[in-house]
């Protein structure tokens, strides 16, 4: 089924399904309807799905995180494995924290590798820089309410810093399936009226009415909030986990320990260093730095033949 803009594939998804095997022979089908040149590709599993199906053009695969942090539990030592077999049918990768561009440079030669240490970058007219609020201390939490991102830490944090005695408001901004939770703990905890967590909406926004941001995920590929905190000019409070501690400026501490989290913070909020302007060269941050290294990297994979065995074309599509 073709629209204006898209072709949707059969079985095609972002999360492994037995039915994502129909995307195989569809994904041939497309690639070679559309006569393309090459193949950009990003989601773990739609990467996964292109680099086997054998299409004839050159897949290029940009990788906003591989899967796994420092490959302790069983999963995490999967994924590499998986991927090390993929590289084989993979023409070109792009990459956006230093953990995974070392992880591909131990793998694949540098002509084949592109990094951007500022991800895909921001339209910095939407995150004008912003003057610091008045007032007591302002925090934000912005991402979604699921395992990885962690959201029960920024709850210990909170409660730690309201041990403290520090007056402050911590405003949490997201959907996903913890935020029934969430809310109830807050509740629970004592924290009512100190932490709210009223759903999605204006991530700017609740940057500029806050002093800092606070994140607690797991892992990140290049965590976007982030940026556009930093462009805004507020710091971020963090664990030194990967795709997070490539982020310029930001305060990190052991990873999931919230107490250290919170100390961190109080002792900038109680120094004034919270009240002070963050000292940062944002241009950086500006998209038109990755999109120049983009237009310059995948011209070079055209013409080149596909490094995945090409796989006879069944003429019927469902």
């Amino acid at each position: 089924m073709v629209s204006a803009q898209a072709t949707v594939i059969p079985g095609l998804s972002r999360r492994p399904d037995p039915r994502m095997i129909r995307a195989l022979a569809g994904l041939r089908h497309w690639s070679n309807r559309e006569d393309l040149d090459v193949i950009v590709t990003n989601s773990a599993t739609a990467s996964a799905l292109v680099r086997l199906a054998g299409t004839r053009v050159p897949v290029v695969y940009f990788c906003h995180g591989l899967h796994w942090n420092e490959t302790r539990s069983i999963g995490d030592r999967v994924w590499p494995v998986i991927e090390r077999m993929l590289l084989s049918r993979t023409a070109g990768v792009i990459s956006l924290n230093s953990d995974d561009q070392r992880w591909f440079a131990q793998h694949l030669d540098g002509g084949r590798h592109l990094h951007l240490s500022a991800g895909v970058g921001l339209n910095l007219a939407d995150y004008p820089i912003r003057e610091l609020p008045n007032g007591p201390l302002r925090l934000c939490w912005i991402g979604e309410f699921s395992t990885r991102k962690r959201p029960l830490l920024a709850l210990d944090t909170a409660a730690e810093l309201q041990r403290r005695g520090i007056d402050f408001h911590l405003e949490m901004l997201g959907e996903g399936t913890l935020r029934t939770q969430i809310r109830a703990e807050i509740s629970d905890r004592g924290l009512s009226g100190i932490v709210s967590a009223d759903g999605p909406g204006d991530a700017a926004a609740t940057l500029a009415r806050s002093h800092a941001l606070v994140h607690t995920a797991q892992w990140e590929g290049l965590p976007r909030v982030m940026l556009e905190s930093l462009a805004i000019g507020r710091g971020s409070y963090a664990f030194d986990v990967k795709g997070v501690r490539d982020i310029p400026l930001s305060q990190l501490t052991t990873d999931g320990d919230a107490p250290e989290l919170a100390a961190r913070i109080g002792a900038d909020w109680d120094s004034g260093r919270l009240r002070e302007p963050l000292v940062f060269d944002r241009v950086v941050l500006d998209y038109s730095h990755a999109a120049t290294g983009i237009r310059q990297f995948l011209p070079k994979f055209i013409g080149v033949a596909s490094t995945t065995p090409a796989v006879q074309e069944d003429p019927h599509v469902e």
